[in-house]
């Protein structure tokens, strides 16, 4: 029987979800946006319903805004925007255009004009497109040096990825002063972490930082906070919406707006936020004692960090007192009812990553239940059989329909009894081949290796008629990253080939 709460109608929960044939799902996998962020605060509910009820300029209300925000975190001003992913454009945007009319109305269009980013390496991450789609172009520094002889007359921004810095080659700490002294603005993605004040990013030398709204501050789940110079976050306002110009399409709106400056406001000094935070442990200390008793079964509380926000549970287990694979674990879990989330990109074969944010106190007893319940009574299913008469060595042209437009791709496949391995060539790029054969069905995935981030192909197909058909799973992810949702974010497309 459930224990969740009903409203006054006598619903639970997601009701509305159920309306729409969607079975929501009991979120253990933290603040990702595929699964909702998080769900904003009773305080930001109350203050988006009080700007629904009338009407206000933008621009006197960003200048509102813009000093709530300043005198919050010590920064100069701030801005609401729509996500982080916008702040970084409308950030870059702001440094390659200022708001200079001529600048703004040519972008993404930058001939001519100085546009370079430069970043540390191993600072790219998965969302620094937002940073290109404005026509910058991104280059990398490994040294001290390379970093001073790319700020030249051509770099725009140094943008780095907060949560990096600790073990960057490259800190904060010794890349400003190399900025400051070219007169070059440095970008910090501070999007999971925490604001404070004074802001910790801003007060080491950064002039810009984004935060999120819709994870761990719980504001509307589509916000996101750019802070710093006032004179460089105004030039991203204007770039941006309602303005005409590179950033119209992201807008945000009068509620979001009022939203995301409560939910920062709450966040710093609410005590409902403080009481919020104090609940995390415990509720994953109560998960670790319900598995105590599993045979094989260890945890580990994992604590917030300068690079995480909320601390984590690890769970573990011997593989030869429990012989269940994560993945499994994980799609049992997700297939069940109730459906429970949980991490797949930091899952290893024999351990799970529980994170607390999203738990209320009846779904944590839910999961530590379904949970010792997979863990002393599932095993996986039979691996597919080895046994295969077809040979499908040799090259093939395949011809890959997605849901609009189509390509024409090579394969080159080698087969070792139900092995399979090689090479696929798609228009611009070229990846390794991992799979297998079972019967008649060839099941492989091509990794192309493509920084930030590896694009994967995971095909399916079945041999008939000297020809392989089927489907292909599309998606891309970093090294950090890896696991179903991303590396097939893309959804899916058709193909079919034949021997060359």
């Amino acid at each position: 029987m459930s224990t969740h709460p009903r409203d006054a109608l006598g619903r639970e929960p997601g009701w509305i979800y159920r309306d729409l044939n969607v079975e929501p799902i009991i979120n253990c996998a933290g603040v990702r946006t595929n699964h909702g962020g998080s769900n904003p605060c009773p305080e930001v509910l109350t203050a988006i319903a009080a700007a629904a009820e009338a009407f206000v300029d933008l621009d006197e209300l960003a200048e509102g805004a813009g000093q709530r925000l300043a005198a919050l975190t010590g920064a100069e001003w701030g801005m609401v925007t729509a996500g982080t992913a916008a702040a970084l454009a409308l950030a870059t945007a702001a440094c390659i255009a200022g708001n200079d009319p001529e600048r703004m109305l040519r972008l993404p269009r930058t001939d001519g004009i100085p546009h370079r980013v430069v970043m540390p390496a191993g600072h790219r991450f998965d969302y620094d497109n937002a940073i290109q789609m404005t026509g910058a172009e991104i280059v990398t520094a490994d040294t001290a040096a390379a970093l001073l002889a790319a700020l030249d007359n051509q770099a725009v921004m140094v943008a780095m990825l907060g949560r990096m810095d600790a073990a960057s080659d490259l800190p904060l700490a010794e890349i400003a002063p190399l900025a400051q002294q070219r007169g070059v603005p440095i970008l910090v993605d501070a999007a999971g972490l925490s604001p404070a004040n004074p802001d910790p990013w801003l007060d080491r030398g950064a002039d810009l930082v984004i935060y999120s709204g819709g994870k761990y501050l719980r504001a509307p789940q589509s916000t996101g906070l750019l802070l710093g110079k006032r004179r460089l976050c105004e030039a991203a306002w204007r770039n941006g919406p309602p303005h005409q110009a590179f950033g119209r399409p992201m807008k945000v709106g009068k509620e979001d707006i009022v939203g995301a400056v409560v939910a920062l406001e709450r966040w710093l000094t609410a005590a409902s936020a403080s009481a919020e935070r104090a609940a995390w442990e415990p509720r994953l200390r109560r998960i670790a004692r319900a598995l105590s008793d599993v045979p094989g079964v260890t945890t580990k509380i994992q604590p917030a960090s300068a690079a995480v926000t909320a601390p984590r549970l690890r769970v573990s287990w011997d593989e030869s007192v429990t012989p269940v694979r994560s993945a499994t674990l994980r799609k049992r879990l997700l297939d069940g009812r109730p459906r429970i989330l949980i991490h797949d990109f930091w899952a290893t074969k024999t351990s799970i990553l529980l994170d607390p944010f999203n738990l209320t106190d009846a779904e944590v007893d839910i999961v530590a239940s379904a949970l010792a319940a997979a863990l002393t009574s599932f095993e996986d299913p039979p691996p597919p059989s080895d046994e295969t008469d077809i040979d499908v060595s040799g090259q093939w042209t395949a011809t890959v329909d997605f849901l609009h437009g189509s390509a024409e791709h090579l394969l080159d496949l080698r087969q070792d009894g139900p092995r399979l391995t090689g090479s696929h060539r798609a228009g611009q790029s070229r990846g390794d081949i991992e799979g297998r054969l079972s019967g008649k069905t060839a099941t492989f995935v091509a990794r192309h290796a493509k920084p930030p981030m590896t694009v994967f192909y995971s095909f399916t197909g079945r041999f008939d008629d000297g020809s392989l058909t089927g489907r292909i799973r599309l998606g891309a992810a970093s090294g950090e990253h890896l696991g179903p949702v991303f590396m097939e974010q893309f959804g899916e497309a058709r193909w079919r080939a034949g021997r060359r």
